[in-house]
């Protein structure tokens, strides 16, 4: 890899300043309002479909602060619902497994009390709470990055499933169109757009992590510690792979370089402290298919567009 006197940018400016607190108000802004274009008929699925990602990233963000991670921040992103992130002291695979389950491990839990709440009265708001509270927080758990199941099989199990993911979220994909076909919601034909669209980055990273292998440049490490050459290196397979940078000069970095350092974050891989024990990966990836299992099978069996009729 040759050298070079160009420098990486700083990772940060565009966050500074009044940035820093506009962009999550206006996601919130943003999120409401287009969920109540969305469903300006049905009021109480807005209601509802905040309170589960509230729940859902509060579990994350709980568990975030309970490990000692630094600037924490709740975003919200209409139609997906929101993310957390923070900067951890240490980068621990049985820490980031407690994580990454608790944001939907509780609205599943809650999901199934609200199900059992629905046999016993025949209320069907205890079943909409159920289906909701179940099929969000089970989709967030599908093996694909970004998801939180996606993520949770690499931090289990590094790049053993990365050549899968593609293919899950595919299936992912069918399923949802499906769903969309069966209850003729325009949204989650949005969200399969949204699908396609991941599958196709997913397989660009998958593609240039690969090249980068060949070429010997190391990316497995964080952005701070990303060397100048390494990032020239990588920005150079980013501007041949990816369209919305092929007209920019592999050799010369231009003032608005907020968005490729951007990419150039999503093809790194930190390193993760290996402290989890055989046994506690097969738990973890047991608890991960009940929980992914049981939304699904209730969601087949007992879907009925008639309880939505509100």
């Amino acid at each position: 890899m040759q050298e070079t006197d160009y420098k990486k940018p700083e990772w940060g400016p565009a966050e500074a300043g009044w940035v820093r607190y506009v962009r999550p108000v206006a996601g919130l802004l943003a999120y409401f309002l287009i969920y109540y274009f969305v469903f300006r008929d049905k009021p109480a699925w807005i209601l509802f479909i905040t309170g589960i990602v509230l729940l859902h990233e509060s579990g994350h963000f709980i568990a975030m602060k309970y490990f000692g991670y630094t600037d924490v921040k709740i975003f919200f992103i209409p139609l997906l619902g929101g993310f957390v992130s923070g900067a951890p002291r240490k980068i621990s695979q049985w820490q980031r497994v407690v994580t990454l389950f608790a944001g939907p491990a509780p609205g599943i839990l809650l999901g199934t009390g609200m199900l059992l709440l629905y046999q016993q009265t025949g209320d069907r708001l205890y079943y909409q709470l159920s289906f909701f509270l179940m099929a969000l927080n089970a989709f967030n758990l599908l093996p694909v990055s970004p998801l939180d199941g996606g993520q949770l099989l690499d931090n289990l199990y590094g790049k053993k499933t990365s050549i899968l993911q593609p293919f899950l979220l595919g299936i992912t994909g069918v399923f949802v169109f499906w769903m969309a076909v069966k209850t003729g919601s325009l949204w989650l034909l949005a969200l399969v757009w949204l699908i396609v669209y991941g599958c196709r980055r997913m397989i660009t990273v998958m593609r240039i992590r690969r090249t980068l292998d060949k070429k010997g440049v190391r990316y497995t490490t964080s952005y701070e510690g990303l060397t100048d050459a390494a990032y020239m290196a990588i920005r150079r397979e980013l501007i041949a792979h990816v369209p919305a940078f092929r007209s920019l000069d592999p050799e010369k970095i231009t003032e608005g370089e907020y968005r490729m350092a951007k990419w150039v974050r999503r093809i790194l891989e930190a390193p993760v402290e290996k402290d989890m024990s055989r046994w506690r990966i097969v738990l973890a990836t047991l608890v991960w298919i009940a929980l992914l299992v049981l939304p699904l099978v209730f969601i087949v069996r007992t879907f009925s567009l008639r309880l939505f009729l509100i």
